[in-house]
């Protein structure tokens, strides 16, 4: 299972576990039942949880997996995808020291009113695919308290390119979510069929249409306003393309009902790191507690803020988010 294959856990797969825990080698219909799970749906998750190595699924039974080397891979699979993400830096690099001045694949724009042209043509010549990184909008100023921008998407006619059946996939920047008119403007492109992620680190504005141009927003120097670079088909767009997958592979999904907090400035520190690890292993908020010399209550609390900060709905989903995040 690569980074670009890790699947993603719904909020059944942890009372799936925990019956397939409690049951020890059971059939698919059986663990459904004491999970309390529609079978068609448990049979989908059955299939994730397999996947990444939590069940043991053979000759039509099931059996529970200690969860610690599962959560490992996906750790270390974490960590490959960062690699990568640093030697397509590289790659980046060598691309444009080696276009020199015959860089015609690229073409920066400082006018807004033809910026909005372009992006708007864009997205209108689209046959199939608008995949997105959004750290939200790109100017000098600076938005006063109450004061947001929905991401540009919207106003550009991504609505309607997925009314014509266009496939979107946005991951957001945990900025763009932290007020409620942004994570309005997020919903409406989810409620229109947008795959949409959130990641704390997004670290540019950009739009893939058909995996054939790229278009991104950069602030303007000096108190300029923003310039847009398109991108043609090139080296330097296929860099474009892995870079949105590696990072949309690290972020968590977003539903209609998600909310996002502040994420962990600079990622989670020893504490956290220690209470991730806790959790991985089994320990108990009572056990951990005693070995942290707090309440449970305290730890309780730590653990509802850390599950907000990965949009997880569960422990188990955020002993996985965390492990994907090479945080443990």
């Amino acid at each position: 299972m690569g980074p670009s294959s890790a699947p993603f856990l719904s909020a059944a797969a942890e009372p799936l576990y925990r019956a397939a825990v409690a049951s020890g080698r059971t059939t698919p219909a059986d663990l459904a039942e004491r999970a309390g799970i529609d079978r068609v749906a448990a049979e989908h998750e059955i299939e994730v949880l397999a996947a990444i190595g939590l069940l043991d699924v053979r000759d039509g039974a099931i059996e529970a997996v200690a969860p610690r080397m599962p959560l490992e891979q996906v750790a270390a699979e974490h960590a490959k995808a960062a690699d990568a993400a640093r030697r397509l830096a590289s790659v980046f690099a060598d691309v444009w020291s080696e276009g020199g001045d015959r860089l015609n694949f690229v073409e920066v724009i400082a006018d807004e009113a033809r910026i909005n042209a372009v992006e708007a043509k864009l997205m209108d010549d689209t046959a199939s695919t608008v995949d997105g990184l959004c750290i939200g909008p790109v100017s000098p100023r600076k938005l006063q308290p109450g004061m947001t921008i929905p991401p540009p998407r919207v106003a550009v006619g991504f609505l309607e390119a997925m009314e014509r059946g266009v496939r979107g996939r946005g991951l957001y920047g945990v900025s763009v979510l932290e007020d409620f008119e942004g994570l309005a403007a997020v919903h409406q492109c989810i409620a229109a069929g947008e795959q949409a992620r959130v990641f704390a680190q997004v670290p540019l504005n950009l739009m893939v249409f058909d995996d054939k141009r790229a278009f991104i927003t950069v602030p303007g120097q000096k108190g300029a306003r923003r310039s847009a670079i398109v991108v043609h088909e090139s080296g330097l767009l296929d860099c474009l393309v892995s870079l949105f997958e590696v990072f949309w592979q690290m972020g968590v999904p977003l539903s209609a009902e998600s909310q996002v907090v502040d994420a962990l400035e600079g990622g989670p520190g020893p504490g956290e790191q220690q209470l991730l690890s806790y959790l991985a292993a089994g320990l108990t908020d009572e056990a951990i507690a005693r070995d942290l010399g707090v309440s449970a209550r305290t730890v309780g609390r730590r653990i509802a803020r850390l599950e907000e900060v990965l949009g997880a709905h569960s422990r188990f989903q955020l002993a996985v988010q965390a492990s994907r995040r090479d945080w443990i």
